[in-house]
């Protein structure tokens, strides 16, 4: 029963590093697009 909040902390972090990097990404892309 203890398996299930680490599952989802787990999954939690993958989502927010992968967002960070795709921001990352969009933000890169428009300081580029923009000059």
């Amino acid at each position: 029963m203890n398996q299930t909040p680490r599952l989802v902390l787990s999954w939690l972090l993958v989502a927010v590093l992968l967002g960070y990097g795709v921001i990352q990404t969009l933000v890169t892309a428009a300081k580029l697009f923009t000059h």
